[in-house]
């Protein structure tokens, strides 16, 4: 009988050695799996997976224009000229957004430079509105201004619709016979430490 206990004992010692050898070797493959041998032997931790940075958007390119009239902005603020200012800002989504830095009062309430659209463009060498501005030439609004500087050197730019009479051209002449018509529009301009900007685009009448 002590033989036969001593043969049971030792084999569930050894069945117990053998269940505590395959768990040891379970966890040794799974952690190998995250780990990788260099060529001297060592263990060294498997590296974890780059992260890309999040894309960002790029700024839009200046197109040539963009880039003249920016110099036409700053020649005009250094030389105190209102009217080419105001010529590069209407032609360039640029200058505006480089010089209009105050919220601007619309009809339709406070606007950024960023969301702000003229009510009236430059064409070639002609003033028209802007709802017209992507029309044929005899459907288009032409455009007459008026320039006034107050005491305070703020600027304010009237603007008028104007039908050219039978004499009339779009040179910007304007015969007796040529008549305005339709809401007179309004833009006021303050001056900055530099230059100037739009505070204000209404409407009268």
């Amino acid at each position: 009988m002590k033989n036969g206990a001593k043969l049971e004992l030792s084999l569930a010692s050894l069945i117990a050695t053998i269940g505590l050898a395959a768990c040891s070797a379970a966890g040794s493959t799974d952690s190998e799996a995250s780990m990788k041998r260099d060529e001297g032997g060592a263990v060294k931790k498997k590296a974890a997976p780059a992260v890309k940075p999040p894309a960002t958007s790029k700024p839009a390119a200046l197109t040539e224009t963009d880039r003249i009239m920016l110099e036409q902005a700053e020649r005009a603020c250094k030389s105190d000229d209102f009217k080419s200012f105001l010529e590069a800002a209407l032609r360039s989504k640029p200058v505006r957004l480089a010089y209009f830095t105050s919220p601007i009062a619309t009809k339709t309430g406070m606007q950024s430079a960023a969301r702000y659209r003229f009510p009236i463009q430059i064409l070639d060498y002609n003033y028209v509105t802007s709802e017209t501005a992507g029309m044929a030439s005899g459907e288009r609004e032409y455009v007459q201004l008026e320039f006034n500087q107050a005491q305070d050197e703020r600027y304010r730019v009237d603007w008028v619709r104007i039908d050219f009479g039978k004499n009339g051209n779009d040179e910007g002449e304007t015969p007796e016979d040529d008549k305005t018509y339709g809401p007179h529009g309004f833009l006021i301009f303050k001056p900055t430490t530099d230059c100037w900007t739009l505070v204000e685009d209404g409407v009268e009448g």
